[in-house]
């Protein structure tokens, strides 16, 4: 056989094998990329866990925000234990408490009307009298909500004698009298006609001592009783 014959065969199957070499590389490599399709794709879903987990902080921080503004409010509108009347306010103002009072009776002359803090249910609370003929109905009204917790009805023969927190005194007049007279804590307030008079009477604790201040509306005169 002639020896380039010889050649020529011999260079065909060395492309042979170099032929199903290379394609077993391709295959190999075309393997390879399936398995590394497949774990691109758990790559990419991998991120979905990260996902709740931010989402449920979210939420966490959500109710959190919620319950500290929650506290915050409720810090803020409502008055302590211990608040002092000359220099605070509830959130109901007089006036709107016996609006609610007139309301829940449904008639009757408003005669009296106090502001102190109720030690058994730990509120600051309104006390409200309106007196309908021969009956006397007695309104609480919480000082800072406005809601009316309690009415209870009692007789009296007392004359009806009406209220008025502007004429012929303001609260803010009768307590700059009363602040001449006394200092210290003001721990609760009323206005009502007792005695032929009518009155605004102002409770301070002075350091322990427990000062009683009149006022008489009418005549602007001052009394202490400790």
């Amino acid at each position: 056989m002639p020896r380039w014959v010889a050649t020529v065969g011999a260079m065909d199957i060395n492309r042979a094998t170099q032929t199903a070499a290379a394609g077993a590389i391709v295959l190999s490599m075309s393997l390879t990329g399936c398995g590394g399709g497949s774990g691109s794709t758990s790559s990419e879903s991998s991120p979905a866990a990260p996902a709740e987990t931010s989402n449920e902080t979210t939420g966490g921080e959500s109710t959190a925000s919620t319950e500290s503004s929650g506290g915050t409010g409720t810090a803020a509108s409502g008055l302590g234990p211990d608040a002092d009347l000359s220099k605070e306010s509830p959130s109901v103002a007089p006036q709107d408490a016996i609006t609610a009072a007139q309301t829940e009776v449904g008639k009757g002359t408003v005669t009296s009307i106090e502001l102190d803090f109720n030690e058994r249910e730990k509120i600051w609370q309104y006390e409200v009298k309106v007196q309908d003929g021969s009956t006397e109905n007695d309104v609480e009204v919480d000082a800072e909500s406005g809601e009316v917790r309690s009415t209870e009805k009692d007789d009296t023969d007392d004359p009806v004698t009406p209220i008025d927190l502007e004429k012929p005194m303001t609260y803010d007049e009768a307590l700059e009298l009363a602040k001449k007279k006394g200092s210290g804590r003001l721990e609760g307030w009323k206005l009502e006609h007792d005695n032929k008079r009518t009155e605004y009477q102002f409770d301070f604790d002075d350091q322990g001592r427990e000062l009683e201040i009149a006022v008489d509306v009418d005549s602007k005169k001052v009394t202490v009783d400790d």
